[in-house]
């Protein structure tokens, strides 16, 4: 369950966006005092010979902060009024309710080291179905990507390490050997 003083990483959507919208909004979130941190994934994208960096989803923001920072700034709707929550069932035991979606810091790091620095070698995926589904939960254990734990998938008959977050995004570490991968246990987790 959410709790409203502790600070999580929030994926938020924004409304009618395109690259200026979003970054206007990266940028007008990162100068709020209340903000920690916000990061939006990027790739290079080649289009009519000219390489540019872009947003992989383009409607979509990660903001590090409380929920009761975040509850005011949505507030000012001048502002922020395309801000959008992206809401997901949790169980309180008897019930299913809605609540907000978060992203514990742990998972938003791994995301982050493997999608920040633009490697040819990552993908991000489309079919959020596919990353998501369970899978052999394995650490990298040698190369760039030492320590990352993602979920072993077969992309295109190549052997990767997906990192996703869950109905939000997800991205895959193409061709990772055999020989750098170390299964994780249950107790592990």
């Amino acid at each position: 369950m959410l709790n409203p003083d502790a600070t999580y990483w929030f994926p938020l959507r924004i409304r009618h966006s395109s690259t200026p919208r979003l970054m206007t909004m990266k940028s007008m979130l990162d100068s709020e005092e209340c903000v920690a941190e916000t990061y939006v994934p990027m790739e290079y994208r080649t289009e009519n010979y000219h390489t540019e960096l872009m947003p992989v989803i383009n409607n979509l923001i990660f903001v590090r902060t409380t929920y009761n920072s975040l509850k005011e700034i949505r507030q000012n709707q001048t502002k922020y009024e395309p801000l959008r929550y992206i809401m997901h069932y949790v169980s309180d035991g008897k019930n299913r309710i809605l609540e907000v979606m978060y992203v514990p810091d742990a998972m938003m790091q791994t995301f982050i080291r493997v999608t920040k620095d633009k490697q040819d070698n990552v993908i991000f995926l489309d079919n959020l179905e596919f990353a998501c589904k369970p899978g052999t939960k394995v650490c990298i254990t040698d190369g760039v990507y030492t320590g990352v734990v993602g979920v072993v998938k077969h992309i295109k008959k190549n052997l990767c390490v997906v990192v996703a977050i869950e109905g939000v995004a997800a991205a895959a570490i193409m061709y990772v050997p055999r020989k750098h991968l170390r299964y994780v246990t249950e107790e592990e987790e």
